[in-house]
């Protein structure tokens, strides 16, 4: 880059997003996001748990819900992955 020249705003961060992964809160909160946008259905939080090293999202009771995301499983990752990136998004849901 020639001096003088102006960089994107969004260019400065492009290391970042490239390195950094996503906090669990993070990952949960994407999560109950997506829930409410596809299914139309409230989310507790507490009802949520996240394991970062096996990127497992785990619906805890809800039995309902979590067969709806099972049918829906691939739509709800690519959701996930446009949220947080690919190296944030959880890879198994059960």
């Amino acid at each position: 880059m020639a001096r003088g020249e102006l960089k994107k705003l969004s260019s400065l961060f492009d290391k970042y997003k490239e390195r950094l992964v996503a906090p669990e809160g993070s990952v949960i909160d994407a999560f109950v996001e997506v829930v409410r946008d596809l299914f139309e259905f409230e989310v507790n939080r507490d009802k949520i748990r996240y394991n970062p090293t096996t990127k497992t999202l785990s619906i805890v009771g809800m039995g309902i819900l979590r067969s709806e995301v099972k049918k829906r499983e691939q739509e709800v990752f690519d959701h996930l992955r446009g949220r947080l990136g690919d190296k944030s998004a959880p890879k198994h849901i059960i």
